[in-house]
């Protein structure tokens, strides 16, 4: 039995004002309402997971929830990285994004349009359901869970914790599967919803409280017949916390779903829930209906999803004039520091003609300075204005703890193709620091790179290899072809379909 208690990280701060109800989301919104428990029958095979070590596992997420004055529309994907599989459990991690699209419902008057509330956070009531991050690095908020092959949770850790009712992001698809033999099960249980209230000290100043309100959680479901491999596995689910107003839960979360279970594989394919969120106050009770799908994605879908970075940034860069050139570099010795700030972001607008050798020794002092967008534009500068000894600075310059000059160093090495740089990006593809960035500046390295990269094509982590493959795909030669061959039937799908194009590649096929 999993833990009835679970805490929502402090920082996740919500209001349950009724006139500012916020509608938004992420995969914490999905999590509340899939991630509960589910029986099967004994004319139906057992359902268990068989998710393979290594590979990794991509979810489309669509939620639609109509609010009294805004419809709120969510799209993302979630992925699940298999970490390993073996006789101690199955071992995952979950990361993903999601975007909110929000518009006003037609007719209707609203004092703030949904453009001002873009934080991609799901907020109903007194909830605000947090989610994975958006970024890559420091950014990203990766939840690691251990289960049995039934979906008993062994072990979990994260910072993505919902409260137990709502499940968390790390479990989105996984339901605990009963022994087989169960045509139906019920599963009831306490658990405690977080939420926070606004105490205002003035008209215009507040502050906010935490609440913790007891609820009861009930779920049932019924195995269908099964379609070959296919299992439908039928769900209702009724949450109901104990505080009422005038007699009604103060929230209620209920709805129905069904869940599509493929045996052959070990997994849920789809998972489709339509229910609502209620919410009940001294003047008014609220009825928010939302729609959920979960679907696997596979073949030309998955690709798709899964979309490339564009390529790296073209440097576009105009003549200037001798004396424009020379109020440039006089503005960047300054002592007037808005002169200085003003000439770093125009250096790298400016076409490199004689002086380039002084400009390039200006902005290699810019590295250290303590500006981190100084050391940001001076990057970009170096893109432009740069040569070989700015290859040495710009590589220390990828441990710079602020990302705009970390990514602005990426860039800069990748336009200016110098071999020197192809191992420190590989590293950080390798390390998942900005794999984005560095797999751009691989990309635009070239022939320079592919001996660094064909290094990753046989690394233990999937995403590494895969990326890998993708970034061969455009640059490899002959030499990759070997590997490439051999990372066509890598246990990671899209690792293998991303080799089988770079074999293409390799051998000068379009």
């Amino acid at each position: 039995m999993q833990p009835s208690v679970a805490c929502q990280p402090p920082h996740q701060r919500t209001d349950i004002t009724m006139h500012h109800r916020l509608l938004h989301f992420t995969f914490g919104s999905v999590a509340l309402l899939s991630g509960m428990l589910s029986p099967v029958t004994a004319a139906t095979p057992t359902l268990g997971y068989k998710f393979k070590a290594g590979s990794n596992y991509v979810y489309a997420v669509k939620i639609e929830a109509t609010e009294p004055k805004f419809i709120a529309t969510s799209t993302g994907n979630l992925t699940y990285q298999i970490k390993s599989a073996n006789q101690d459990g199955i071992t995952m991690t979950a990361k993903g994004t999601v975007n909110t699209h929000r518009k006003a419902k037609e007719g209707t008057s609203v004092r703030f349009g949904p453009s001002g509330f873009s934080d991609g956070a799901l907020r109903i009531g007194g909830f605000r359901f947090a989610g994975l991050g958006a970024y890559d690095g420091p950014f990203a908020t990766p939840n690691e869970v251990q289960i049995d092959t039934s979906g008993r949770v062994l072990r979990e850790t994260g910072e993505s914790q919902l409260p137990q009712a709502f499940g968390a992001l790390s479990r989105l698809v996984i339901e605990q599967l009963p022994p087989a033999g169960k045509s139906s099960f019920e599963h009831n249980k306490d658990c405690v919803l977080l939420t926070e209230e606004k105490q205002y000290r003035t008209p215009m100043t507040y502050t906010l409280k935490e609440v913790r309100l007891p609820a009861i959680e009930k779920t049932s479901y019924t195995v269908g017949k099964p379609a070959g491999h296919l299992v439908p596995v039928l769900k209702n689910y009724d949450l109901k916390t104990l505080a009422t107003v005038g007699g009604q839960p103060k929230y209620e979360i209920k709805g129905v779903g069904t869940n599509t279970f493929d045996v052959q594989a070990g997994l849920f394919r789809e998972l489709v829930f339509t229910g609502s969120i209620v919410e009940a106050s001294e003047n008014v009770t609220v009825r928010v209906p939302i729609v959920l799908t979960v679907k696997l994605l596979e073949g030309e879908a998955l690709v798709a999803a899964l979309k490339p970075p564009p390529p790296l940034p073209k440097l576009e860069t105009k003549a200037a004039t001798a004396d424009e050139r020379a109020a440039l570099v006089a503005d960047l010795k300054s002592d007037d520091k808005a002169k200085r700030n003003l000439a770093l972001l125009r250096i790298s607008q400016v076409k490199p003609d004689a002086a380039r050798a002084e400009v390039e020794a200006i902005l290699l002092g810019f590295l250290k300075d303590e500006d981190q967008f100084a050391r940001q534009n001076a990057a970009k500068g170096l893109a432009v204005w740069g040569g070989k000894d700015s290859i040495a600075p710009l590589i220390k310059q990828l441990e710079d703890s602020a990302f705009p000059p970390r990514w602005a160093a990426i860039e800069a090495l990748g336009h200016l193709k110098d071999s020197r740089a192809a191992e420190p990006l590989a590293k950080l593809l390798a390390d998942r620091k900005d794999p984005l960035y560095a797999s751009n500046a691989l990309k635009a390295l070239g022939a320079e790179a592919e001996d660094a990269v064909l290094k990753l094509v046989q690394h233990e982590k999937p995403d590494v290899r895969r990326d890998a493959c993708g970034i061969l795909k455009v640059i490899a030669t002959a030499k990759s072809l070997p590997a490439l061959q051999k990372a066509s039937s890598d246990s990671d799908a899209l690792t293998a379909r991303f080799a089988k194009e770079a074999v293409k590649t390799a051998k000068g096929e379009k």
